[in-house]
């Protein structure tokens, strides 16, 4: 089935190539710091103001195409959404204070890339849309509670500040579910799976680009410095 080569694509970038990445490799080494989870959660906080945008615009795409029973799906996600965008609010106003240079990062040119990218697949196809939903929420739940971990016991940066991964984390659980079912369900057409699996590539490689961007850009140490052995996690 369709979904269930979309969830195992998902799983292996989490597990493996995402591992990879310079910023999740700080976090391991405990040299992600509040400059550099302030600057992700400024581009969270951006791409959490697009889902509205994109979910509004795949269900009137799909009002176009004639497919109601896929707008209506965009449209029950879109109530789903309501209140997320407070939490990467609330969570930026719990961080400590640091140098005014550093207080208000801007949106990094890779997620304004990855932006337009969703917009771009929405046009070409509604359905196509549904990989990018289905990377967001199941990734969010193989890979979150790591990630989260991490921030907290090697970089000091508390959970309590990381509501909007934390509260996705739980809510996700059950989406990844339903997500599955409707890709099946919405994308009965075997042929689709090619450009689907496509789509969810380039979104993970649209991740990557973001957390390699972040890391270079806000990090504190290189990857030089991590692979040399210079920067270490401190002792548990």
């Amino acid at each position: 089935m369709i979904a269930d080569a979309l969830r195992a694509d998902i799983e292996t970038f989490a597990k493996t190539k995402c591992r990879q990445n310079l910023l999740f490799r700080m976090a391991e080494a405990g040299n992600v710091d509040t400059v550099c989870v302030r600057a992700y959660l400024t581009n969270l906080h951006h791409l959490l103001r697009y889902t509205p945008i994109c979910l509004g615009r795949a269900r009137k795409r799909a009002l176009a195409r004639g497919d109601a029973k896929l707008a209506e799906h965009f449209a029950h996600k879109l109530a789903e959404e309501a209140g997320h965008l407070r939490w990467a609010e609330e969570d930026l106003t719990s961080l400590p204070d640091v140098a005014a240079v550093d207080a208000a990062p801007g949106v990094l040119r890779s997620m304004e890339r990855h932006t337009a990218f969703l917009l771009e697949t929405i046009d070409e196809d509604p359905a196509l849309y549904l990989s990018y939903i289905l990377f967001a929420e199941h990734f969010t739940v193989v890979l979150g509670p790591e990630w989260l971990r991490l921030l907290d016991e090697r970089c000091g940066i508390p959970r309590a500040s990381m509501t909007v991964i934390d509260k996705h984390i739980e809510l996700d659980q059950d989406h990844v579910e339903e997500a599955l079912n409707c890709i099946d369900d919405l994308v009965g057409e075997p042929r689709l799976l090619p450009r689907m699996r496509e789509v969810l590539r380039d979104s993970m490689d649209n991740f990557y680009a973001f957390c390699t961007e972040l890391a270079e850009s806000h990090g504190r140490v290189s990857e030089t410095s991590i692979r040399d052995g210079i920067a270490q996690a401190p002792a548990a």
